[in-house]
């Protein structure tokens, strides 16, 4: 009794797996159909733009206050600097 439950639950598996693999199938077949029309209406566009200056970094410490990732990132390089300079101090006699 407990192989034929395993064996329905391996089955059901099997068939789920099956069909989402088909839906992948044919959402890839139909975005594969869009996107040559996609792409060719974006490059209309893009030629007619000017390009896009690259973005330059903000200089340490002065992270946009709208990036907290920046702003995370150099407070915790200040932190591990103030935490060295510190067990340096400490080690000089």
């Amino acid at each position: 009794m407990k192989t034929f439950v395993i064996f329905l639950v391996i089955a059901g598996l099997g068939v789920v797996f099956m069909i989402q693999k088909r839906s992948e199938q044919q959402s890839a077949e139909t975005a594969s159909s869009a996107a040559p029309k996609s792409v060719a209406a974006n490059n209309s566009v893009a030629t007619k733009s000017q390009p896009k200056p690259e973005l330059t970094p903000a200089p340490r410490g002065q992270a946009s206050e709208y990036n907290y990732m920046k702003r995370a990132l150099d407070r915790a390089a200040d932190v591990r600097d103030q935490a060295r300079a510190r067990t340096k101090e400490s080690q000089d006699p």
